[in-house]
């Protein structure tokens, strides 16, 4: 089950971070596009300028979503309007349902009544990031093969949240 960590002030302030795994190593770097329109986020393998993922903002006639994709895998999510919770639509390929709040990084992704992907947030120190304890984003992602689009799908959650519409 693999893990991974964003420091939280980084991407609040910038959106523009690296993720790292459980053992500290940058998986992951994501870099905001200022020429697309809308907010846009892109993803890229550490080390590289390989994109392999993004989050988009889209707009249509009643409200803000956020499109994310990774690789060959894309949906969309968006915060349920007729509901007075927050809750989110996402439309995916798969029954994918968020229990928690999306705002303050505490919930789970379900996929059909299994968990995919848990999400909070803490005081952590990222292994191999010595005497760097801080508010921390961590993802715990089910299956390995999922990470990618796990990543992805809480980055456009943290989207909708800072940059979509409040009804």
């Amino acid at each position: 089950m693999p893990k991974f960590f964003i420091k939280a002030q980084d991407l609040e302030e910038y959106d523009s971070v690296k993720i790292f795994n459980q053992r500290g190593k940058e998986i992951y770097w994501t870099k905001e596009d200022f020429i697309a329109t809308g907010h846009r986020i892109k993803i890229y393998l550490a080390d590289t300028i390989t994109e392999c993922g993004y989050v988009q903002e889209k707009v249509s006639r009643s409200d803000t979503y956020f499109e994310f994709a990774a690789r060959d895998k894309f949906g969309t999510v968006e915060r349920d309007q007729m509901s007075r919770l927050q809750r989110y639509v996402i439309d995916y390929d798969e029954d994918l349902e968020l229990e928690g709040d999306g705002a303050t990084w505490r919930y789970v992704l379900y996929r059909g009544a299994l968990p995919m992907m848990t999400v909070r947030n803490e005081q952590y120190l990222i292994p191999g990031q010595a005497l760097n304890m801080c508010e921390t984003y961590i993802l715990d992602v089910d299956i390995d093969s999922d990470a990618l689009i796990c990543i992805s799908f809480a980055l456009a959650v943290y989207a909708l949240n800072k940059y979509g519409d409040y009804y």
